[in-house]
């Protein structure tokens, strides 16, 4: 059957909808485990402050082994490195069903955060590898399409298979339909790797790199529960950019680096890096405080959660690939800019409704927030790549990826910061006049982290106006 499947003339957009699967079940995990976490913390006796390192190190953990799975991917080869990744993914969810502590199941989310990594990476390499230019911009936006669902499938299953089975039973989401992305890979991809030669794994870059994001991390990511003067967030920073300082120093004089350094000074890469990392601010920092807004103010159960706010998600379903295949007439600093400009106006609406107690009233902004995210994301991630040569696409398409997440964690931690101090400690008292008066602070609070987003597109904007009309895979710097 495997030889048969390399000769067929749709290959190619089978290998698409395997590594979309993977990179799918990746994201699916960074949200399947957000509504069992009170679950999780009842069951193995600590508070939320406490689990809620599941999701933190699930997160940490990705972003900084993403352009490790790339390289890995570059040197090694792509279809190689994807199906270990689903295989430490399956394995580690596995572990994470069987968790008997807290202690036990934040690990076990590391290993299985370790197996997603190699997901983002593989798959937009395989697009840079397998379609044409003309064709890569439809291949991402698919792939954008299939990731954005995710968050909306995890919630409702989640949702069920808490109510009837447990907890545990979400981690087993993961081994059953990762049992099919495995096989798909092994029938289905083709191996791309670099160049043969004497190339090694710049062992001493990974670790310093991985150091330096740990620590940025971790600092950002937890600064608002630690507090951000506090000893363990400075020093976490202070690790951080002395890591990613070493890794620079390192990088510039190593034989065979991790990343060439080169690559950064492509205004491609650049821009939209910087676009992904502030858009990526803008749209975390939005989807974490938006339930807490709808639960809060407007009084959405669980259910009308998920409902509420499906309009973001499906936004980037039915606008990502239209746009990727329209952004090959207009130009990616266009559709990219223009993608930007609605979503700034599109928060701004939200912000200026956010103050009715209507959901209604800000169906209309977070609509516009989706779409105008959904027709930046193929132009961006498209010129990531541009200008790459193809033996260092695994690691120039993990940038990207990590700078999302890095945006994602100082996205939250900023616009939680600015909603959260709209509401003094003590605040809520039984009283429905008190309830009241809270309802109002968080509308308020959640209007001003808005404000706070718009300017996160501001920046993402200015950013895409610099990305350059599309060249080649390939056409640009040499190793």
């Amino acid at each position: 059957m495997r030889a048969r499947l390399a000769t067929h003339p749709r290959r190619r957009w089978f290998a698409l909808v395997v590594v979309a699967s993977g990179m799918w079940l990746s994201v699916m995990n960074i949200s399947i485990v957000n509504i069992a976490m009170p679950s999780m913390a009842r069951d193995l006796g600590v508070d939320l402050a406490g689990i809620a390192w599941v999701v933190t190190g699930f997160f940490v953990t990705q972003a900084t082994l993403l352009p490790i799975a790339g390289r890995a991917g570059d040197l090694y080869g792509r279809r190689r490195i994807f199906i270990i990744g689903i295989v430490v993914l399956i394995a580690g969810s596995i572990l994470c069903a069987t968790a008997w502590s807290a202690g036990s199941l934040i690990a076990f989310r590391v290993v299985q955060a370790a197996g997603a990594c190699a997901m983002a990476p593989t798959a937009v390499s395989y697009i840079g590898e397998l379609f044409t230019r003309r064709e890569r911009g439809q291949a991402l936006g698919i792939l954008s399409g299939v990731v954005s669902i995710a968050p909306i499938v995890a919630l409702n299953t989640a949702g069920a298979l808490l109510a009837v089975f447990g907890w545990r039973s979400v981690f087993w989401f993961t081994p059953v339909v990762g049992a099919f992305v495995l096989l798909g890979a092994l029938f289905v991809l083709p191996e791309f790797r670099g160049p043969a030669g004497p190339r090694s794994f710049d062992l001493a870059g990974a670790a310093l790199g991985g150091v330096g994001l740990l620590g940025l991390l971790l600092g950002v990511s937890r600064g608002p529960s630690w507090g951000f003067a506090s000893v363990a967030t400075l020093a976490c920073l202070l690790i951080g950019a002395a890591g990613l300082w070493l890794f620079v120093l390192h990088e510039r004089r190593a034989a065979d680096p991790l990343l060439n350094l080169a690559l950064l000074r492509l205004r491609s890469v650049r821009a939209s890096n910087i676009a992904a990392w502030a858009s990526a601010a803008a749209l975390f920092g939005v989807l974490v405080l938006l339930p807490f807004y709808m639960s809060r103010v407007l009084g959405f159960g669980p259910i009308a959660l998920g409902l509420a706010i499906s309009p973001i998600a499906l936004s980037f379903i039915v606008v990502s690939p239209l746009a990727g295949r329209a952004f090959a007439r207009t130009g990616p600093a266009r559709m990219a800019t223009a993608g930007y400009i609605i979503a700034a106006v599109g928060a701004l609406e939200a912000a200026l409704a956010a103050g009715s107690e209507s959901y209604a009233a800000i169906v209309p902004g977070i609509v516009l927030f989706g779409v105008g995210l959904a027709m930046a994301s193929s132009p961006v991630t498209t010129s990531a790549i541009s200008e790459v040569p193809n033996d260092q696409l695994g690691i120039a398409s993990s940038l990207p990826n990590i700078s999302r997440y890095t945006g994602a964690a100082l996205g939250t931690a900023v616009l939680g910061v600015i909603m959260h101090a709209a509401i003094p400690p003590g605040t809520e008292r039984s009283t429905e006049r008190a309830i009241s008066a809270v309802r109002e602070l968080v509308a308020g609070g959640f209007r001003h982290a808005l404000f706070a987003a718009v300017g996160f597109l501001a920046v993402a904007a200015l950013a895409a106006v610099r990305l350059p009309r599309i060249a080649g895979v390939g056409a640009g710097i040499k190793p």
